[in-house]
């Protein structure tokens, strides 16, 4: 079944407001586009939120959101079966809340499953009301946005504040102390607590609206895919274009991310392998995969026996800024409970005595393994670490194939007549997010909390909606196995 790209926003109340919300190219959006683009906003700058208004109001906006999907997903009514959604995230997110079994802390681990199953019910709604090209051009509006926003948040700190921004919730009476757990407040303060050091005029690093460098510089990274993408099938002007970009690569190189530096060099190798794989014969592309299997596992154990020189190339230390004394602490803990895990919790509570001071460096207290993979072990053990991987594996492996997909691809028609059409290039874009969602995954845990878990989920979902074959096989968008859900496509791309 086709939807037109605008066919999701219904006429009524607000239609003249909405008609006069525009993409970069003049098309309005629709309803459910812009309660995407909410989402999209608010779980990628989530402390943003928490730094200004509080946990509380940034409750409230969740809460409307998780609302807002709800009402949306009762007017389309999709006839959704279990058998539609990927079957690694229900076993992953099923498991974490089984958890709440052995769980040293119950509530906590009920409130994270809570979480994660409500962000992945967002992205499930997003799935089954935009189609693939109405997504992605709402997710590149929303990353573009976030770094115009980030990049004009620091330039105004660097001249109002130029010695650095608190959090506004962190002056609150005795929140510092609370998070210091002390009553003598250092001076300095650690440079962790601060929302930015505004550092613009002095080259950076950028933390931006996020309030987190490495955040920023992934967000970046995301929006830099969609744009050249979404230029090479002609959705975009070329000036705004070039202005998101050249904001898109400032801010990465301000934020000065090692992980944002290296997720970029392999979403590099992984758009040359598309671009490969569309021209070769498929019996040709299991020696590419080899070669290049190869070559990265070879490369993996240089970077192992040469980590010190690798890292100094990167003017990074070997312990990756702390990063190696809180995997040992981790890895501590969950060797405790390697089968079974402590419980889970997904974002780490500070008041709870195992994560209470965990892991600190340099005086700064943080509430992550630093690495998705190792999280997910420590929380809930090897079965859970092997259903994650599943999930991370199966979506990458399943948006892997609809990027070199020709036949299910649009194509884009050329600018000059007698030209030749191209495939689209936006097909490719969720595999080569994901290639820089798992490169973030091992050095941050963002993958399993707020806008890098949204994404998963929608990936994962929306690969499953377009497929029907096994796995390890190109899919079709045909509904033999999925059954009689609607799946929204797309009929036009480009102009």
């Amino acid at each position: 079944m086709t939807a037109s790209p605008n066919s999701a926003g219904a006429p009524g109340t607000g239609a003249k407001l909405l008609d006069r919300l525009r993409l970069p190219d003049g098309q309005p959006y629709s309803k459910a586009m812009l309660l995407t683009f909410a989402a999209l906003v608010v779980a990628f700058s989530g402390d943003t939120f928490r730094y200004t208004i509080g946990w509380t109001g940034y409750g409230a906006i969740v809460g409307l959101l998780v609302a807002l999907s709800i009402v949306l997903l009762v007017r389309r009514k999709p006839q959704l079966r279990l058998r539609h959604l990927p079957l690694m995230l229900l076993l992953f997110t099923a498991w974490c809340l089984l958890s709440v079994i052995w769980s040293g802390y119950r509530i906590e681990t009920l409130a994270g499953s809570a979480v994660q199953l409500a962000t992945a019910f967002v992205a499930l709604v997003t799935a089954v009301s935009l189609t693939r090209m109405q997504f992605l051009r709402t997710l590149g509006t929303a990353m573009r946005w976030l770094v115009f926003g980030s990049l004009a948040f620091e330039l105004f700190a660097a001249i109002a504040m130029p010695a650095g921004v608190l959090p506004p919730t962190y002056l609150r009476p005795g929140v510092l102390q609370s998070l210091l757990s002390t009553d003598r407040i250092p001076d300095p303060l650690p440079g962790g607590f601060y929302w930015t050091h505004s550092e613009l005029f002095d080259g950076g690093p950028l933390q931006g609206l996020m309030g987190n460098r490495n955040l920023l510089a992934i967000v970046a990274l995301i929006a830099l895919i969609v744009t050249i993408v979404e230029l090479l099938d002609r959705m975009v002007s070329r000036w705004y274009a070039l202005v998101a970009s050249a904001a898109s690569v400032a801010a990465i190189l301000l934020t000065d991310s090692a992980t944002a530096y290296v997720a970029g060099a392999f979403v590099l190798l992984g758009a040359a392998l598309v671009l490969i794989s569309r021209r070769i014969h498929r019996q040709l592309r299991w020696v590419l995969y080899s070669v290049v299997g190869a070559c990265l596992v070879a490369g993996g154990i240089l970077v192992v026996v040469f980590n010190n020189e690798v890292f100094a190339l990167m003017n990074r230390s070997s312990d990756m800024s702390g990063r190696g004394s809180i995997w040992r602490a981790v890895i501590a803990l969950g060797s405790e409970s390697p089968m079974l895990g402590h419980g889970w919790i997904s974002y780490w509570a500070p008041w709870l005595p195992e994560f209470h001071s965990l892991a600190v460096v340099e005086g700064m207290p943080y509430h992550q393994a630093h690495n998705a993979f190792l999280d997910v072990w420590m929380q809930v053990g090897v079965i859970g670490l092997l259903l994650f991987i599943g999930l991370v594996f199966s979506t990458l492996i399943r948006t892997w194939w609809i990027s070199i997909d020709v036949p299910d691809a649009p194509r884009i028609p050329p600018v000059r007549p007698g030209g030749r059409a191209h495939v689209s290039a936006a097909t490719a874009a969720p595999f080569l997010i994901m290639v820089a969602l798992v490169v973030q995954a091992m050095t941050e845990s963002r993958l399993l909390v707020e806008g890098a878990w949204l994404l998963l989920c929608y990936f994962a979902i929306y690969a499953k909606l377009r497929i029907q074959d096994p796995a390890m096989l190109p899919r079709r968008t045909v509904s033999t196995k999925t059954g009689p859900v609607r799946v929204v496509l797309d009929t036009k791309v480009g102009g």
